[in-house]
């Protein structure tokens, strides 16, 4: 009878099915992890536009959220705007099948300010997570989207410190990153830590000291926002790689740097 695969086994083999894909472009994103709240599904959505609201005029890709509920409003460019009928919202998620126990919600920024090819192409996105089982810990995402712009340098430093802000005076997370799908899958020095590459939020106070020269280092809220660099880390640039992998060592030796276990936070029976 065949051994079951322990699940760090399991990792690896998910790990080396995507190493052998080409890397994607270095399209930055946001990622957050939160410690379990139970919260229903209207809870948790007040709380989802109640960051949303607050995100408006962080960053050039937002300025107003709306939420397009069919291909109709899609197509049209007009749907619900969430921060003006939160009910309306939660009614939304709750005919689309969304429970109490588990649930993922999310929805779509706009701005006149970031060229677009239409009026269905949204320049923001924003996803959250939760739900009252304790299974995992509650997670948010974020990304800026240009469809005629780089999209590997979309937000500026000033502009994701701004997010980082918001998020962490929101509900202070365990861990912020920011970077490309890339940096984790194919570059990082501990593949089982949760570095993204170019930046990392961290909930204590880092000594710049501890850290590379060049690295930059950002007081917010109880916490640290490290970055490698001013702008996004581009994978297939070796001396960007080599910067993000030595603020990646110096972290792991503070013993500030995650595991990606500590921060999905399985509940093992």
């Amino acid at each position: 009878m065949r051994r079951p695969r322990t699940r760090e086994e399991a990792r690896q083999q998910a790990l080396e099915q995507l190493r052998s894909r080409p890397r994607s472009a270095d399209d930055e994103s946001l990622y957050a992890w939160f410690a379990h709240r139970p919260e229903t599904l209207a809870e948790g959505v007040r709380q989802f536009v109640m960051l949303a609201k607050r995100l408006i005029g962080t960053n050039r890709y937002v300025e107003y959220w709306d939420h397009a509920r069919n291909a109709s409003e899609q197509d049209a460019g007009s749907g619900l705007d969430i921060v003006a009928e939160p009910d309306e919202f939660i009614r939304f998620w709750r005919s689309r099948g969304k429970g109490d126990d588990r649930f993922s919600i999310g929805t779509t920024g706009f701005s006149e300010s970031v060229p677009i090819a239409g009026t269905k192409y949204y320049t923001a996105g924003l996803n959250y997570s939760g739900g009252l089982h304790p299974e995992r810990n509650n997670t948010l995402g974020f990304f800026g989207r240009s469809y005629t712009e780089p999209r590997d340098h979309t937000l500026t430093l000033d502009e994701w410190r701004a997010v980082v802000a918001v998020i962490v005076d929101w509900r202070v997370p365990l861990h912020i990153g920011i970077g490309s799908r890339n940096y984790p899958i194919h570059d990082a020095v501990f593949d089982h830590r949760a570095w993204a590459g170019w930046m990392g939020w961290f909930p204590v106070r880092i000594d710049p000291v501890a850290l590379p020269d060049f690295a930059l280092t950002f007081p917010i809220g109880p916490g640290t926002l490290v970055a490698a660099q001013e702008t996004n880390v581009i994978t297939t640039d070796p001396a960007q790689v080599a910067r993000a992998q030595e603020v990646e060592i110096a972290l792991v030796e503070l013993g500030v740097l995650p595991t990606q276990e500590d921060l999905i936070g399985l509940r093992l029976p």
